[in-house]
């Protein structure tokens, strides 16, 4: 007889293996944040941040006072709005080169009503092919290569820079002061000429500095180098070995505002708060004045509405507006 085993319990089944999902490449803030995971903790940093520098420049021993071009400017700027024309028939013997600032080539729209009004005024327009993120020296060179580009074809120039745009208009000049032969005006738009308070807290600030070490690279492709040029302590050292030379017409636009209705309302509060500093959200009014310059100072504008159009109800500016009636400010300049 044959004896019978034991039932024994069935094995359970396999687990089903899932399929993988496909590996997606990882965004530039995934990467920036494992990046930024994996340092060690930044110092702890409470030092005085840039309270006091605020117009250093006009402090100085020697500055030349600025002209207030203030009245002039309202009194254009109403006839531009009006529709009436402002610039002299002089404005289309020149070209006009419009410099971007930081982010420029991130930013969608921006500078594009400010180079439309000045093309809609007959007039010929070119934007520097500039690295936003980049550092001022290789945009010099960018700048020099047009001055002297526009020289052999007999043209003289009128460089329009925004922001960072600005100090390197001024800085080609000051660089190269021969080139002052191409340039029949210069116009800087809420450019930080002095330097700026923002970059400033960024680049000495060491949480605020591994921020921008990663991210600028990682997200712009840029130079984080690029913030610190536009500090305080960088300004003061490239100022007093490179000041701008005299004889240039030049028109800056200085401006500020402290209102929710910004778009940068967080970084004017802060500057506010921390310093007591009336800026843009970025340049402190003071700051964007260059010496000896005809200035422009406006209360209620901030940063960006002088390159991007503002929403409807939040900016009291047009881009094209300002830019006409600052260009047209510039060319009676002597």
């Amino acid at each position: 007889m044959t004896q019978s085993l034991p039932d024994a319990p069935l094995p359970p089944p396999p687990t089903p293996t899932p399929t993988p999902a496909p590996v997606r490449e990882s965004s530039a803030i995934a990467r920036l944040s494992r990046s930024l995971r994996g340092l060690p903790p930044a110092e702890r940093w409470w030092g005085p941040g840039c309270g006091g520098m605020a117009g250093w420049l006009q402090r100085s021993a020697g500055a030349l006072p600025a002209e207030d071009l203030t009245p002039r400017f309202k009194a254009l700027l109403a006839r531009v709005r009006e529709g009436e024309p402002v610039l002299p028939d002089a404005a289309k013997r020149h070209q006009y080169v419009l410099v971007r600032g930081m982010l420029g080539d991130e930013l969608p729209g921006y500078l594009l009503d400010n180079v439309q009004r000045l093309e809609q005024r007959g007039l010929e327009v070119r934007e520097a092919s500039v690295d936003t993120e980049g550092l001022m020296a290789d945009n010099v060179a960018v700048l020099r290569e047009a001055l002297l580009d526009a020289e052999h074809f007999g043209r003289s120039v009128v460089l329009v820079g925004h922001s960072k745009g600005g100090v390197e208009c001024t800085a080609t000049l000051a660089l190269h002061p021969e080139l002052r032969r191409v340039v029949r005006a210069v116009v800087t738009l809420q450019a930080p000429y002095g330097g700026s308070s923002i970059a400033h807290d960024l680049a000495t600030a060491p949480e605020m500095r591994r921020l921008i070490d990663f991210a600028f690279p990682l997200l712009f492709h840029g130079v984080s180098r690029s913030v610190e040029e536009l500090s305080y302590t960088s300004r003061m050292e490239f100022i007093r070995k490179h000041p701008y030379p005299d004889g240039v017409p030049t028109v800056s636009l200085a401006t500020s505002r402290l209102s929710r209705l910004s778009s940068l309302y967080p970084l004017e509060r802060y500057l506010h708060d921390r310093y007591g500093y009336a800026s843009d959200g970025m340049v402190t009014a003071l700051d964007a004045e260059v010496p000896g310059a005809g200035v422009v100072r406006l209360d209620d504008l901030d940063h960006a509405d002088a390159a991007l159009r503002a929403l409807p109800g939040l900016g009291r500016y047009h881009p094209g507006d300002l830019t006409e009636a600052m260009v047209a400010l510039a060319l009676d300049a002597r």
